[in-house]
């Protein structure tokens, strides 16, 4: 029998729901977590770098 990680997959995708927060003036989104620097700079990060940021919103979620 093979070991499963129960961990989901960690992917490039935005994490991003459609109700940013940032906008209103918060430093981090309520709804995806993502702070503002980095909603602003999604586009432009690479593959690894968005795997990061959902990597670290994917523990945060994870606390609560």
């Amino acid at each position: 029998m093979l070991a499963t990680d129960p961990s989901p997959e960690i992917t490039s995708d935005s994490p991003c729901i459609g109700h940013c927060t940032t906008v209103l003036g918060d430093d981090v989104c309520r709804s995806c977590l993502r702070t503002f620097d980095e909603v602003n700079r999604w586009l432009e990060m690479n593959e690894d770098e968005r795997r990061a940021v959902n990597r670290r919103i994917s523990i945060e979620r994870s606390k609560n």
